[in-house]
């Protein structure tokens, strides 16, 4: 967070100076930009310390307002967008395009030309074998025509709701009640694994709110051509950090899928449920066990016992 927060006020800062001139002194130049600062600093013999106490007020509230932004600007990434009129019709223009594109992905195996041999058909599937890969990947991504979560209109949301997706159809596990018990039950390590994956994608967010509100410095640079610069220069951070997300929300999913497939009999065992047998039953284990915990067992289902461990036993 430090580092976009930074870079975002010195390029305020920066822009103020271009607007005052090269003097020696700017508080003697005329503009409006500054003059607040200017009489902050004229309150002699304090000015100065008073000075660098509002400038450590502005960045610290500056960085818990980032802070806490960046969870609901995750959501809006992720298709958080309302239910207006404007909001819905974009919605729905947004999931049919990504509905297409998952149809396309669906069928990524393709033949190779018939007129190809030899050495050539070798280059051909070497180099449909990367283009085969991206699209296998891109595919995994998107929640499945039979799965139960619906397909959201942004690909950060489509990548988010995969990860629920895949783990109730590989599992049968429903990741809004067993999340926050499979994290608690993992070592710590693997857990601080975990909190790092999440802290660079929240930290990647924060540093495409830092570029979009990096535009609002246009207002104290002269001129129409440098202020048409600085927003182009500002449209392309914006895409920069934008990409940035998509890529670390990828790299946070295939995270979050590895620990699951690795740790998720540390589940099990820490709510006292016995393992899955077989690979065939454990969708119908996940599927009991999410319902035990969200309270949703049919009143007349068969008992579903506990297993608890003895203090001397591990967890492991």
């Amino acid at each position: 967070m430090g580092g976009p927060l930074l870079l975002f006020w010195l390029a305020g800062a920066l822009a103020l100076a271009w607007r005052r001139g090269s003097g020696k002194d700017p508080c003697r130049l005329p503009g409006q930009h500054a003059d607040g600062l200017c009489t902050i600093v004229a309150q002699k013999p304090l000015g100065p310390i008073l000075w660098v106490a509002t400038a450590t007020a502005v960045i610290v509230m500056s960085a818990w307002a980032l802070s806490a932004s960046a969870g609901f600007t995750l959501e809006i990434l992720a298709g958080r967008w309302g239910t207006s009129k404007i909001a819905l019709a974009y919605t729905r223009r947004c999931i049919a395009r990504h509905r297409a594109r998952r149809s396309d992905l669906s069928s990524w195996r393709q033949a190779p030309p018939a007129t190809l041999n030899g050495a050539d058909l070798d280059a051909w599937h070497s180099q449909n074998g990367w283009r085969a890969t991206r699209r296998r990947a891109a595919y995994a991504r998107y929640p499945r025509v039979t799965d139960s979560h619906p397909l959201l209109p942004t690909s950060v949301g489509n990548a988010l709701v995969s990860v629920s997706a895949e783990a109730r159809r590989a599992y049968g596990l429903d990741l809004a009640v067993c999340w926050d018990p499979f994290v608690k039950a993992l070592e710590a390590p693997v857990r601080g694994e975990l909190t790092a994956a999440a802290t660079r994608v929240f930290a990647r967010v924060q540093g495409l709110v830092c570029a979009a509100a990096a535009a609002l410095w246009a207002v104290v640079i002269p001129g129409v051509l440098p202020r048409l610069l600085w927003m182009a220069a500002c449209t392309l951070l914006v895409w920069g950090a934008h990409r940035s997300i998509r890529a670390g929300v990828d790299a946070y999913c295939r995270h979050v899928a590895s620990l699951f497939s690795i740790h998720r009999v540390r589940l099990y065992r820490a709510l006292g449920f016995a393992p899955p047998a077989t690979a065939q039953t454990e969708a119908d284990c996940g599927a009991t066990l999410s319902a035990v915990l969200s309270r949703s067992l049919p009143s007349g289902a068969a008992p579903v016992p506990y297993e608890w461990a003895s203090p001397g036993d591990s967890a492991a």
